[in-house]
């Protein structure tokens, strides 16, 4: 599989409107792409403010063709009018050398991430009626993403996907770009998340992958360990965001 995520801030009183069109004409233009899986439109609970159009495709290649074919402006020009301004100016001379002034287009953000090993199964079930989305970055060390991968597709997957309100769960690949990997995970809320990384499962899972984590974060957890008062913030840290899921469907 492989996941696009197109990410936009969004002018304020505009999210009816936008999931509106999402639900109606988004969705039904994505179920009529080939090879597109699934598609859902995401709140940010770290930015209120920010939305994202994830989809979900059976290869980098239908992923592409997607763009390519036009199909992805026009349903970016469908929804253009709630995203908000980009707050860049561009200036230049006129023919009668009048300085003129004109903001630059915003363009969303595009993400795309290919799923590590042979995940191709997406339940229809992990969307059902609401959700809950958590998405963990974790910057490994050079040489270690076999060795990452293996942990977490043999020992931690399957444990995590017993966890109570954990719906699905997969890993996604972006080593080649940032010496990244992604845990995506869909819950069926809030407080299962919150029981998750209390109770400590989260912190148990993380150990066994420590050893294969950038150098910068090692040596922020031997800090804190040797010292309680001690904290620091690295380029390496492990980054958490999550998500409420606004509407999605699963295709055929």
């Amino acid at each position: 599989m492989y996941l696009r995520m197109v990410e936009a801030t969004l002018k304020a009183g505009a999210e009816e409107m936008l999931a509106h069109v999402y639900a109606g004409r988004i969705l039904s233009a994505l179920e009529n792409t080939p090879g597109c899986i699934f598609a859902g439109l995401l709140h940010s609970l770290d930015q209120p403010d920010k939305y994202t159009s994830l989809t979900l495709w059976h290869s980098e290649h239908d992923a592409r063709a997607y763009e390519e074919s036009g199909r992805f402006r026009e349903n970016l020009d469908s929804v253009k009018e709630f995203i908000e301004e980009s707050g860049e100016w561009k200036i230049q001379l006129s023919e009668d050398n009048t300085v003129e002034y004109s903001p630059v287009p915003a363009e969303p953000s595009v993400k795309r991430y290919p799923v590590a090993g042979d995940e191709e199964h997406f339940p229809a079930e992990a969307t059902r009626d609401s959700s809950y989305l958590r998405i963990v970055s974790l910057k490994i060390n050079k040489g270690c993403k076999d060795e990452f991968t293996e942990i977490y597709t043999n020992e931690i997957l399957p444990e995590l996907k017993q966890v109570k309100g954990c719906r699905y769960a997969f890993l996604l690949d972006n080593s080649d770009q940032k010496s990244e990997m992604i845990s995506f995970s869909v819950w069926d809320g809030a407080d299962d998340v919150l029981r998750y990384e209390k109770e400590g499962a989260y912190k148990r899972f993380l150990k066994k992958l420590d050893h294969t984590l950038g150098g910068l974060y090692q040596w922020k957890v031997a800090l804190e360990n040797r010292s309680k008062s001690k904290s620091a913030v690295t380029s390496q840290d492990i980054g958490i965001s999550k998500f409420t899921l606004i509407t999605g469907r699963k295709f055929k």
